[in-house]
């Protein structure tokens, strides 16, 4: 089996662990946790297939936009786990619907 298959084979099951992750769980600090697992996992692919193609700086350029885009949603939802705890005492995510208005 060849080292780029092992590579793929590597991306799906830590793509399928943050899925697992984020809908098993009914917190929000473990849904961000999963969707970083997932992130990481496309970046992983993002590498791997410019590796394979040889063109390395145009997936490194865009991994550099991911992890910008990835910073950003993490802040946000940061930001409704501080006000969802502030409001309801908990990070359920199924309390977020209170913060309404």
């Amino acid at each position: 089996m060849s080292t780029f298959a092992m590579d793929w084979y590597l991306i799906a099951l830590i793509m399928f662990i943050g899925f697992y992750s984020m809908l098993a769980s009914r917190s929000i600090v473990r849904q961000l946790i999963g969707l970083e697992i997932i992130s990481k996992a496309a970046m992983l692919a993002l590498i791997s297939a410019g590796a394979l193609t040889d063109n390395l700086i145009f997936a490194q350029a865009l991994l550099i936009t991911m992890i910008v885009i990835e910073v950003v949603v993490v802040a946000a939802g940061l930001a409704l786990l501080v006000k969802n705890f502030r409001v309801n005492g908990n990070a359920d995510v199924w309390n977020l619907d209170n913060l309404k208005g």
